[in-house]
């Protein structure tokens, strides 16, 4: 599912034209130019029924778009959006069922009182199949 995210992520012209490359998973490097976006997979629930796992997976994934102003931050992320699909498709060979936004919010890093970082947050629930089915 990572794999595909990131697929998505990348193909799209908008992100791209934003954040470049600069797409990581659970944390940003030091070094990484801004705007930027980390992703997180904060939690994940494979499906069953009583006859035992169906294949499909939800997932909660954090998307956080950073950025060195407010406006980077909020450019990026309201080029995110558009580039998940909502129904279903495939992304780098993992079926994903659906992708939806489930709630997003801004915030400021002011770990280095001379940089603070902007970032929004997006999280959204992925339905996807397992890797191994």
């Amino acid at each position: 599912m990572e794999e595909a995210i990131t697929s998505l992520l990348l193909g799209s012209p908008a992100v791209a034209t934003i954040a470049g490359d600069r797409v990581n998973w659970s944390a940003r490097p030091d070094d990484f130019e801004l705007p930027a976006l980390t992703l997180h997979r904060v939690s994940g629930r494979r499906d069953r029924t009583l006859e035992g796992r169906t294949g499909l997976v939800s997932s909660t994934v954090q998307i956080d778009c950073w950025g060195l102003s407010f406006k980077d931050a909020k450019l990026l992320s309201r080029a995110v959006v558009p580039a998940l699909p909502h129904g279903r498709t495939v992304a780098a060979g993992t079926v994903l069922e659906g992708i939806f936004i489930e709630s997003e919010s801004d915030t400021v890093d002011r770990t280095d009182p001379q940089q603070p970082l902007f970032h929004t947050r997006i999280d959204i629930s992925v339905w996807h199949q397992e890797a191994n089915t």
